[in-house]
């Protein structure tokens, strides 16, 4: 599994490749907690998260919406998925978070240049954040 970043103006894009398609959605959460963290770590909690869609693109971009959301709400920073049940049109997903002081540097996802593609025996995804 990896992911990286891309920056562009007053855009981030993620980039993520991994050999199982769960992993995808559990990288994007990494990554997001890992661009808000902050150094203060308060109290762990988890939140569990659903999202719905046909398509895994827009599920990947709803699941990110929703932890901003948290963030954005609740000051809690994501860091890992405890668990994670993927089915054709669903996700539901235990999100390991902490309270903090995170970056409130994400305004949300664009469906600009969204992809989540199955390529080599590999899944990739890319997703465009509006910062």
């Amino acid at each position: 599994m990896s992911y990286r970043w891309v920056e562009h103006t007053a855009e981030l894009e993620l980039e993520i490749e991994a050999q199982r398609e769960d992993a995808v959605f559990v990288d994007a959460v990494r990554a997001l907690g890992e661009l808000l963290a902050d150094e203060s770590r308060g109290d762990r909690v988890s939140r569990e998260v659903t999202v719905e869609s046909p398509e895994r693109a827009v599920m990947l971009l709803r699941l990110l919406d929703e932890l901003v959301y948290l963030v954005e709400t609740e000051d809690l920073v994501p860091e890992d998925v405890e668990r994670i049940e993927l089915s054709n049109r669903r996700l539901v997903a235990t999100v390991c978070c902490y309270h903090g002081s995170p970056r409130h540097l994400v305004k949300g996802t664009t469906y600009h240049r969204l992809v989540f593609q199955r390529a080599d025996h590999r899944f990739r995804a890319t997703v465009v954040l509006d910062v």
